[in-house]
């Protein structure tokens, strides 16, 4: 009898929280590579399966990952004391070699990524006493919250990594497990299968398919009782760069004010109103060209990234606005690498691409120095180096004469400001902050279930 009492209790007692997050992506990331890997969704992956030496909490401050402990020498030299429980996925220890070889492939190789490339620009690495040093022209505060975008990977195995999860692909899936790990991860691993379309990510939450998503943007939908809304305020913007000089963006800057129904942006963005975001500081800014505007053709032409129904729906809306004033703004939609290629060719008119900036106001800078990741105008002053020399600190007073400098000829606007809305199941615990629910430390690591 007591036997079929348990067994009844089994039976009625409610079910435990499935342990794996089911989650989806919007693009296909390709093949997880620690060198040659650029995107959102190929950064996803690499935080999940690799540890950078540093990494940034979801507050943006500056913690410890693979490297427990750094100085900085009085030549702004860094040097780093690497953990000893560090391992790969293949169960090698990290050393200072795989942190090197990470970092000279990085700089040496033509496929690696231009945004990973660019922190380490003129930078020179080396190992001293077993530890890797690094020594960059940018002051050493700068260098270390940048580091926290480059995982290092195992040497001349540019697809092994070292994080709190391991990676295996699947037919039609990104699988990653939980793994012994210093970060001590909870749950026990990330599922992502390809969903590119917002009605099937919503279809799929509100069946119970997905641990995570986000509902179609715009007017506010109740979630399932399953999930609860949580937003994040997000250092990203969607940006127009202008091969053509200022003077169309002198009439976007008009455009933006008014050009997006309230309505039709929801709770997912809002008009930006600055050069650059105020989510990392900056007071606002108007361009402030010298002079008449110069004379802008009757015809625009602007490129952007397909497949992203809210940004398709509010360009609409910006060509109706450039409509009014006599403009025809045609839209021209390319897949992101071709995007890309003529981004870093010059070869456009106006081109415009979502920007995700790292959580400090050093991240302009890819907009203004010579070969900087976000420089496809080759924006270049005098001024700049003199002015770059005394960003000492976020609050540095170089940083507002800085800005004045850029809004005498800028090279882009951006025109809208963006935040997650995510539904999220009710049973699982995650750690929002403003670089998403991944990209910071712990991340995914910190997550549980109630």
């Amino acid at each position: 009898m007591r036997r079929c009492l348990l067994a009844l209790c089994l039976l009625l007692a409610p079910c435990a929280p499935a342990q794996m997050v089911e989650e989806s992506l919007s693009a296909d990331p390709g093949p997880l590579d620690f060198i040659r890997g650029e995107g959102y969704e190929q950064w996803l992956l690499q935080s999940l399966a690799g540890d950078a030496l540093v990494g940034l909490s979801p507050a943006g401050r500056l913690v410890p990952r693979l490297a427990q402990g750094w100085s900085s020498g009085p030549d702004g030299t860094l040097h780093f004391r690497l953990r000893a429980d560090a391992r790969f996925t293949d169960g090698q220890p990290v050393t200072a070699e795989d942190v090197l070889w990470t970092f000279r492939e990085l700089q040496q190789n033509p496929s690696a990524s231009p945004t990973k490339r660019a922190v380490l620009q003129g930078a020179v690495v080396g190992v001293q006493g077993g530890q890797p040093w690094i020594r960059s022209p940018k002051p050493p505060g700068r260098l270390l919250l940048e580091l926290a975008r480059l995982p290092i990977a195992r040497s001349r195995q540019p697809q092994v990594g070292s994080g709190p999860f391991s990676f295996r692909a699947e037919p039609g899936a990104w699988v990653f497990q939980r793994r012994h790990h210093f970060l001590r991860p909870q749950v026990s691993g990330i599922r992502f299968r390809l969903l590119a379309d917002a009605g099937a990510v919503t279809t799929a939450l509100r069946k119970g398919w997905l641990s995570i998503g986000a509902p179609p943007p715009g007017r506010p939908q109740e979630p399932p009782p399953t999930h609860r809304v949580l937003h994040q305020a997000l250092h990203a913007q969607f940006v127009v760069w202008s091969q053509s000089g200022d003077g169309p963006l002198r009439l976007l800057e008009v455009w933006r004010r008014d050009a997006f129904p309230p309505g039709l942006l929801g709770a997912n963005a809002q008009p930006s109103r600055g050069l650059w975001p105020e989510t990392l500081g900056f007071a606002l800014h108007q361009i402030a060209a010298q002079g008449p505007a110069p004379e802008v053709p009757r015809v625009l032409r602007l490129a952007y990234t397909a497949g992203e129904p809210l940004l398709e729906k509010l360009l609409l809306a910006l060509r109706e606005r450039a409509r009014r004033d006599g403009y025809d703004l045609r839209l021209a939609p390319l897949e992101q690498g071709l995007l890309v290629a003529r981004l870093s060719k010059g070869d456009f008119d106006l081109a415009g691409s979502m920007v995700v900036y790292e959580p400090h106001p050093w991240a302009v800078l890819e907009y203004l120095e010579p070969g900087g990741p976000m420089n496809f105008t080759g924006w270049n002053h005098p001024a700049l180096t003199t002015l770059v020399t005394r960003l000492s600190h976020p609050e540095a007073p170089a940083w507002r004469d800085l800005q004045d400098l850029w809004a005498q000829h800028p090279g882009a606007l951006p025109l809208l400001d963006f935040q997650s809305v995510l539904w999220v199941d009710r049973r699982l615990e995650v750690l929002p902050g403003p670089l998403g629910l991944y990209l910071s430390t712990p991340g995914a690591a910190g997550w549980r279930w109630r």
